[in-house]
Parts: C-alpha cells; sequence; structure tokens
C-alpha cells in the first residue's frame, strides 16, 4: 500500500515540474528576418503579435508562431513563411527567433480573357459559352509596390465591356501603421446591358452598335488598423451613369427610380471588421464578424435614397488533424422600404452571396439571408520543387493543399416589389453537395462543385479567388 502511494506522489510531482516549466515564461532576445528582398522589415513586424524583449508562455509558443505565421501568410505577398526558435537558451529562458520567408512574384502584367458574366456557371449554361461574351484587354497588377504592401492596378479593357481601371491602395500612411487609404477610378460602356430580372433569370438588352450604359466611378477609402484583428473602414463614392433613352423608354421606367435616363449618386459606406481567422482564403479556426452601414444619396434631393446596412459573422474549427468545419451568414437589411433603382435592387446571386446549386439565378430583393455550413477534409498537403521546369524562381516550390468538401446552405431574399415575376423571391431556398477545393501557393483557390437545389436541378460549378 505504501509503495502504490508513492508511485503516485512521485507521478503527482512530475506532473507538477512539467507544468511548472511549461508555463514559465520565455523572453525574446532577438528577431531575425532572411528571405525579403522587395518587402521592408516593418511590415513584416506590423504583423507579429510579439516583439524584441517581449515575454511568451513557453506552453504557448507553439501555437504563438503559428498565429503569426499564418499572419504573415494573410498579406497575400509571401509563398511561405517559416518561423523557427534558433537559438534558446534554458539556464536565463531567452531565445532567438529566425522568420525565413519566401516572397511571391509581385509583378501581373497578363493580357486579358475574361468572361463578362457574373460567373463561368452563367456564361457557360445560361448563354451557351458564347465567344461574343468575352472581354480582351491588358491588365497590370503590382503588389508590394514600394515594398509597403501597397498595390497598384491598371486595366484597359475591350470586347463586350470595354473598361479603364485604375487603382491604388498604400495601407500604411503613419508610423504605427494603422491608417491607410486607397483610390480608384473607374470607367465601362456596355452595348449589351442587363434591364430586368424575370424568372430569376436577368434579361439583356443590345440595340445594333449603340452604346446603352456608360459608366463613371470614382472612391476614395480609408481604413484604420488599431490591431491585428480590428479594422474600420469608411469610403467616400462618386457613381455617374448614363442608360440611352430607348432602354428607360421601351424596357424598364424603374432602372431609374426617377425614370431618368442618368444618374448622378455620392455614397458613404462605414465598415467595421473582427477578424481572427488562421489563413482567410480558406480559414481552418477562428472567426470573423464584421459590420457595414451605406447611405447611397447624400444630398436631401439625390438621384438616389437608400440606407442598406449588412451583417456577416463566420465561424471555424478543427477535428483532429484533417476535418474542418465553417459555419458563416450574411443578412443584408434596406432601411428605406421605397422601391429604389433597378441597378441598386441586388440580393442573392450577385458575387459570392448564392446559394450552390442557384449559380444560374438572380434573386433579387431589398434584404436577404444567406447561411452556409461547409465541412472539408484535407486530402493532400504537399510542397514540389518544379525546378528549371518554371522559369519564375518564386513559383519553383509548389504549395498545395487539396481538400474534399460537403456544402449544405440556404438563403432567403425579400422582393416586394418583383416577386410575382421572380418565383424563388420570397421563399426559403436550399441546395448543396461535394466539393473539390484546391489551394496554391497560399494565394489562389479553385473550387470545383457539384450541388443540387431544392427545385431538383444539378450541376457542376466552378468558383475561384486570391486572397490579395
Amino acid at each position: 500500500m505504501l509503495k502504490s502511494w508513492r508511485i503516485v506522489i512521485l507521478f503527482f510531482s512530475f506532473f507538477c515540474l512539467v507544468e511548472l516549466a511549461l508555463g514559465q515564461p520565455v523572453t525574446v532576445k532577438s528577431i531575425t528576418i532572411t528571405g525579403l528582398k522587395r518587402t521592408k522589415a516593418s511590415i513584416v513586424y506590423r504583423e507579429l503579435t510579439f516583439g524584441e524583449g517581449d515575454t511568451l508562455v513557453q506552453q504557448d509558443l507553439g501555437p504563438t508562431l503559428e498565429r503569426n505565421r499564418n499572419n504573415l501568410l494573410n498579406l497575400g505577398i509571401f509563398n511561405d513563411v517559416i518561423i523557427n526558435v534558433s537559438e534558446w537558451d534554458t539556464d536565463l529562458n531567452i531565445v532567438d527567433i529566425t522568420i525565413e520567408i519566401k516572397e511571391s512574384w509581385y509583378i501581373y502584367a497578363v493580357p486579358i480573357l475574361e468572361l463578362a458574366d457574373r460567373n463561368f456557371n452563367v456564361w457557360w449554361t445560361t448563354h451557351n459559352h458564347s465567344l461574343d461574351r468575352i472581354n480582351l484587354g491588358a491588365r497590370l497588377e503590382w503588389l508590394n509596390f514600394t515594398g509597403r504592401n501597397d498595390k497598384l492596378k491598371a486595366k484597359i479593357q475591350f470586347g463586350y465591356t470595354p473598361k479603364q481601371e485604375l487603382d491604388y491602395r498604400f495601407p500604411y500612411l503613419n508610423k504605427r501603421q494603422s491608417l491607410g487609404i486607397s483610390t480608384n477610378f473607374l470607367h465601362s460602356i456596355n452595348k449589351e446591358m442587363s434591364y430586368a430580372t424575370v424568372d430569376n433569370q436577368e434579361q439583356f438588352v443590345q440595340l445594333d452598335e449603340r452604346k446603352l450604359l456608360e459608366r463613371y466611378e470614382g472612391q476614395i477609402r480609408t481604413f484604420f488598423r488599431p490591431s491585428h484583428f480590428i479594422k474600420y473602414e469608411l469610403a467616400l463614392k462618386y457613381n455617374y451613369m448614363k442608360v440611352d433613352q430607348d432602354v428607360i423608354l421601351d424596357y424598364n421606367p424603374q432602372y431609374f427610380r426617377t425614370g431618368d435616363s442618368t444618374q448622378s449618386v455620392f455614397s458613404l459606406r462605414f465598415v467595421f471588421e473582427y477578424d481572427d481567422r488562421d489563413i482567410k482564403i480558406f480559414p481552418a479556426r477562428g472567426i470573423k464578424a464584421s459590420f457595414e452601414t451605406e447611405k447611397i444619396g447624400l444630398a436631401a434631393k439625390a438621384d438616389e435614397n437608400a440606407l442598406i446596412s449588412g451583417l456577416t459573422l463566420e465561424w471555424n474549427a478543427t477535428s483532429g488533424r484533417r476535418f474542418q468545419h465553417r459555419i458563416s451568414s450574411v443578412a443584408k437589411y434596406s432601411w428605406s422600404r421605397s422601391q429604389p433603382s433597378f441597378v441598386y435592387y441586388r440580393g442573392l446571386g450577385a458575387g459570392v452571396k448564392y446559394v450552390s446549386g442557384y449559380e444560374l439565378y438572380v434573386v433579387d430583393g431589398l434584404d436577404f439571408l444567406l447561411g452556409k455550413y461547409q465541412l472539408s477534409y484535407k486530402l493532400i498537403e504537399k510542397q514540389s520543387n518544379l525546378g528549371s521546369f518554371m522559369p519564375v524562381e518564386q513559383f519553383r516550390k509548389v504549395t498545395y493543399a487539396v481538400y474534399i468538401s460537403l456544402l449544405a446552405e440556404t438563403g432567403y431574399a425579400n422582393d416586394p416589389y418583383t416577386g410575382e415575376a421572380n418565383p424563388l423571391a420570397n421563399r426559403w431556398l436550399y441546395g448543396g453537395g461535394p466539393a473539390l477545393t484546391l489551394l496554391m501557393y497560399n494565394n489562389f483557390l479553385f473550387q470545383f462543385s457539384y450541388c443540387a437545389n431544392d427545385v431538383g436541378e444539378w450541376g457542376f460549378f466552378i468558383h475561384n479567388r486570391t486572397s490579395f
């Protein structure tokens, strides 16, 4: 009996010693960054949650280094980041940390060959993959333009939608790197335009080679980032649109709510965002919450008068080493209950706000609610070296991961004005199915899904996005 008690006491003492050791603080003596060629070191230091002289709990050291690695990858300007403890003085409890960075390719000067429709699935199915609906031109995207994580974008486009666009984002104006600004100018012309939604399909009109819609847009945004996970944004935008008079008279007198063929509107948008997700392009852990409000029409007698609020919530977690769960919801509410111009009457089906299985449809409305659940299994995660087969050094080491997923989604759009002509409005929509996701270089995401909706339709859908 006494021997058993000795074993228990010995085990308990050993456990206490281990806990005491793991709970000991360690001091960061130095941080060494290697691999930077264009990026300023201050950009890297800005994303770290610790600095030289800070103390960290020993048992939290591994997760802390992984968290900071993800912070750097989320900038979208690095292909890979490795953070290690290079030296550890156990007597003094001090550590030296090294950060090895593999910079991305920053200059994308490429010809434009893109679809004019809102996604690949609409172009392929609804418009019978017509080559007439393709845009041609040239695009320049210069990431990390001055080495301060700024971005310059220029576009000259011809074809279905002629367009000229210039955009510059400078994220750090002050010494604390918490205040940034961006500007944007856009001019576009449409010879074919969407003028209404019937049976949840966009209706298009083309009148010979006439210019049916011309748009000018200018925007200036300021954003304040007081911490790693919190950001505020304030944007002032000016939008001028001119529509051919025959479109207004013969197709949709409510394209602009005033019945005119032109519209000139200033708008102001405020956004608050909290985001602590690990990898933002395809997160495995963390939450995101954002709230935004936009006032469209600032003058008392503005051409448009709307006040719109939106809320986004997202939760991510892992089960074991390979399973990932994601639950997200997006809501939009219009405080102005009068019918807006058609061009602002948007619900589900535009951009990333859609129910899987309904990619071919548009569900307009004043308000909407969207809920998504995704269960993913990490099938492959590897790094390969292409060697001399890849002439660009930044792309020779290919980091990629493949996931198989199951999607389950629902959404509802409130359409009090055109719901009679669009049967998918004012009812709950359900969709989902299996998907295959490919993540490359931690910056490029491709998803291939085979989904069904609750009206019994199945379809193969392709989506893609980047982290920058």
